[in-house]
């Protein structure tokens, strides 16, 4: 992320503005009858999504911090997502942008009285700055172009679609990255090129909110991924590279490489198996290959739902491992499948762990699981525990009718214990329990 790049920041400066002058500008051109070229109004979109996320999760590895408080807050986010048609069946915009706030704030606080960062309303750097606000925050801006089936691409900001080792950081919207993506569509599969020089997690307002630890610059990120069918079988294949990284902890500068093999095989109509692989060549945050790898089985039984996914974390230095291009926490993402919202990452080099969830859908509207992991073979000397363990559960109900058809409220909980080492300083388990109504509407 150079601020030097003044020719690369002017052309996307002016596809945004593109962006937004291009809607009315079609709108004003385009017939009113039933052309191709109409397709930019009839095919277009304007959805707005209200989300609340009531929070209390617990973390007892500082004696400082109020065990129950270390984040205690209610927060919201306000999304408004336009998408256009195709004007002349080839090019159209997509605009997106949040309000985001706290309704209240009882979490941590550092020495100037800054709550912790919750990842729901926006901060005003990595850490701290939860709820100065409310702000808003334009997350998508781009001009959208195709050649009938065989080719399609975006430019401005954007998010990737994850074909290939660039993926995005989530909250309840994207983070955004200043870059393009295009695709070729060829013999049934897709060919996917994306390039960026800049990328905002979705709870910071600019690249320059990147502070302290965080701060990691680098010139360009890219990725090509293709991915496809054979009957039965699919497949994704990815490799990806960050150019002139420079961590916050050093002064040397690496050009990390990503490596993706993701496959799922439909083995009948209620059994789909998967496999996925993702790895980084860095040889200064991992001394060469760190890479994550997993195993999955999904069944589906009438309205039950079983899945059981194995994972498998290493590294050449014993660094714990993340699946993503860069290092660094929320600076971008990668197209790693496994997610278990079970607290921990399940990710120090050695470890193997083991997570299993049952679902049941009760066809009214309301959704319930209970899910188990289990995780070991980590260095205990490094990370202080030995194993680690979590039960989790949702309980959720979605609207079945009426203008707000889609809402869903939900609870979710999580119970995280690890088996400390006696030489350990301070505790390692975590609560959490969360609140959340979600409300889509379509305005057309």
């Amino acid at each position: 992320m150079k601020s030097g790049l003044l020719l690369k920041k002017s052309l996307l400066a002016v596809v945004i503005m593109s962006t937004l002058a291009l809607s009315p500008l079609a709108i004003a051109q385009t017939p009113t009858n039933t052309s191709t070229n109409n397709q930019f109004i009839n095919d277009s979109s304007l959805n707005i999504k209200l989300i609340s996320d009531t929070r209390v999760r617990s973390r007892n590895d500082n004696p400082a911090f109020d065990t129950y408080g270390r984040l205690n807050y209610s927060a919201y986010n306000a999304i408004i997502d336009f998408n256009s048609g195709y004007y002349d069946n080839f090019i159209g915009v997509d605009v997106a942008g949040y309000l985001a706030g706290d309704v209240y704030n009882n979490s941590i606080q550092n020495d100037n009285n800054d709550y912790l960062s919750n990842e729901i309303s926006l901060s005003h750097n990595q850490d701290w700055g939860a709820g100065n606000g409310p702000h808003l925050k334009l997350y998508t801006a781009a001009v959208k172009f195709k050649y009938h089936d065989l080719f399609s691409g975006k430019i401005g900001l954007i998010q990737s679609t994850s074909n290939g080792t660039i993926g995005n950081v989530w909250s309840f919207v994207p983070g955004t990255y200043r870059g393009l993506e295009l695709n070729a569509h060829v013999d049934g599969g897709k060919l996917t090129y994306f390039w960026a020089d800049k990328y905002t997690a979705p709870w910071l307002l600019s690249e320059d909110d990147y502070v302290g630890w965080a701060n990691t610059q680098w010139n360009y990120i890219h990725s090509l991924g293709y991915e496809n069918s054979l009957g039965d079988f699919s497949y994704n294949l990815g490799i990806g590279q960050a150019m002139d990284v420079r961590y916050s902890d050093t002064t040397r500068s690496v050009n990390p490489t990503s490596y993706k093999l993701y496959t799922r095989y439909q083995l009948n109509p209620n059994i789909q198996l998967a496999a996925d692989f993702y790895g980084v060549n860095d040889k200064i945050k991992y001394n060469g290959l760190g890479y994550m790898s997993g195993l999955s089985l999904n069944m589906n039984h009438g309205q039950w739902r079983w899945l059981s996914q194995l994972r498998y974390a290493n590294s050449n230095n014993g660094t714990e491992i993340v699946p993503r291009t860069i290092y660094t926490y929320a600076m971008n993402n990668g197209s790693w499948s496994q997610f278990w919202d079970a607290l921990s990452d399940w990710n120090q080099s050695g470890e193997m762990s083991l997570y299993n969830r049952l679902s049941f859908n009760a066809g009214n509207g309301w959704d319930y699981y209970m899910g188990l992991g289990y995780g070991s073979g980590m260095d205990s000397s490094k990370v202080g525990y030995n194993s680690e363990t979590a039960i989790n559960g949702t309980v959720g109900y979605t609207l079945q009718q009426g203008t707000l058809k889609g809402s869903v409220v939900q609870l979710h909980s999580t119970w995280l214990t690890r088996d400390e080492i006696k030489t350990a300083t301070a505790g390692k388990d975590e609560t959490d329990v969360r609140l959340q109504v979600i409300i889509p509407y379509s305005v057309f």
